[in-house]
């Protein structure tokens, strides 16, 4: 899930454009060019993802799986704990009683789910719980593809997650 941080969209621009220049040439400016004006509409983008972030920091929350690590760091806001630690396999039993008691005992108060795993998993985690939760979508699976779409799935985690520890 290294899509997940702008600072990695931002690297992979320039191997992007330095690979386009090297098979069309008489583009290469073009390439850079574009490459430079992303850079720093990403840029843009972390500030503005951190402007959302920056009330609910003090929040803390549980992810449906442990993907999110890249957004994590770029945005210095870790998550709690996953209930699943792979999105290969549904979390044993041991580990769902692991982060029911991490929700207890730690005050989390947003548990996230995604679209394509189970809900019951999460109504399970959430059982006696007073957490809110809210359903991150990491492939952007509702949205329009298009040059828009990488800056929305950034702002939509963005925004899910800031909505779930504000209520």
């Amino acid at each position: 899930h290294a899509w997940l941080s702008p600072a990695n969209a931002a690297t992979w621009l320039n191997v992007i454009a330095a690979e386009l220049s090297a098979a069309d040439p008489d583009n290469a400016g073009t390439y850079f060019a574009n490459a430079a004006a992303a850079r720093g509409d990403l840029e843009a983008l972390m500030d503005e993802v951190n402007a959302v972030l920056d009330p609910v920091r003090d929040g803390r929350f549980v992810v449906f799986h442990d993907a999110y690590q890249y957004f994590e760091t770029v945005f210095d806001f870790p998550a709690s704990g996953a209930i699943s630690l792979s999105d290969a396999t549904d979390p044993s039993p041991a580990r769902i009683a692991e982060i029911q008691a991490r929700v207890a005992e730690e005050g989390i108060d947003c548990v996230l789910a995604e679209p394509q795993f189970s809900p019951g998993i999460v109504r399970t985690v959430m059982d006696g719980a007073e957490a809110s939760t809210a359903v991150l979508d990491p492939l952007g699976s509702n949205l329009e593809p298009g040059p828009d779409l990488y800056p929305q799935i950034i702002r939509d985690l963005a925004s899910t997650l800031a909505g779930c520890l504000a209520e």
